[in-house]
């Protein structure tokens, strides 16, 4: 099954680091992406061609990066474009009807007393009274 709104977020990731994720509503995520991304572009990029079209400015710009710059500025990209699949699929994936657990939010098996997750120990309903009636 293709979901849609994976599709738009690795494509938005894909036109700009941190848009697929914005688009997730994943703001933190989306702030720090577009901050590496510049930041990266910033310290990789030569300085640019000046006189001519955008289009010939930004060909000879590219063509003046060594390949492990190019290599490093796609990767980046590529690693966002994942990012933001992986972060989808998993608000797909998200059941607001079942039991989650309250320290780390993962879902829990509702027949255990602690989360198999983060092992966090789970307050059960009715043990509290259990431990009252045995006392007297």
């Amino acid at each position: 099954m293709v979901h849609l709104r994976s599709i738009i977020a690795v494509g938005l990731a894909f036109v700009f680091p941190g848009l697929g994720h914005a688009y997730l509503r994943q703001w933190v995520r989306s702030v720090m992406w577009v901050a590496l991304s510049l930041s990266a572009s910033f310290l990789l990029m030569p300085d640019p061609a000046t006189g001519g079209t955008a289009m010939e400015n930004l060909a000879a710009t590219v063509e003046k990066l060594s390949t492990a710059e190019q290599f490093i500025l796609l990767s980046l990209t590529l690693f966002n474009m994942i990012d933001a699949y992986v972060i989808s699929v998993q608000q797909a994936q998200f059941d607001p009807n079942a039991v989650h657990c309250p320290h780390c939010g993962s879902e829990i098996d509702e027949d255990l007393e602690f989360c198999h997750w983060c092992t966090t120990r789970l307050d059960v309903p009715g043990e509290d009274d259990r431990a009252e009636r045995a006392e007297p």
